[in-house]
């Protein structure tokens, strides 16, 4: 009996995460580059996006100071970005669930609208974790 009610448990958790998706570092390069990602920036959302979701599509990131959350591959922030109900909104005029999809389109015109705005200045982790540093070798890709 409690093997049934563990293999369930494992089966409806899968169920649950399969609009999740976690990228390898070539893949992810071959979906950005299909989004229409400049190659010659590639290394440079590679970066920021290892950084911001770990090239996790489902990420929730935890409160802002201001109570915001960032969403999804690329972690873009609900205060500015996305709704958090379930019509589309706000700059991006989408849902923040539609940021945590495992399709990346939205998230990705998204991504690309912000940086027309910001720069790669917007996202923390690539101010943090890539600007003037060593950014991923992608070339094998």
């Amino acid at each position: 009996m409690k093997l049934l009610v563990v293999s369930l448990s494992v089966l409806v958790s899968l169920c649950l995460q399969s609009d999740a998706k976690t990228f390898s570092r070539c893949d992810l390069v071959k979906e950005l580059r299909r989004q229409g990602f400049p190659r010659d920036q590639m290394r440079d959302w590679v970066c920021l996006i290892e950084g911001e979701s770990s090239r996790r599509t489902d990420v929730t990131g935890p409160p802002n100071t201001d109570g915001s959350r960032d969403h999804g591959l690329f972690q873009i922030n609900d205060r500015y970005w996305c709704n958090k109900g379930p019509t589309p909104g706000k700059q991006c005029r989408v849902t923040c669930a539609d940021l945590r999809t495992d399709d990346i389109t939205k998230a990705s015109k998204c991504a690309k609208k912000i940086y027309q705005v910001q720069g790669f200045k917007a996202w923390a982790a690539w101010n943090a974790k890539c600007k003037g540093k060593i950014l991923p070798d992608v070339s094998k890709c």
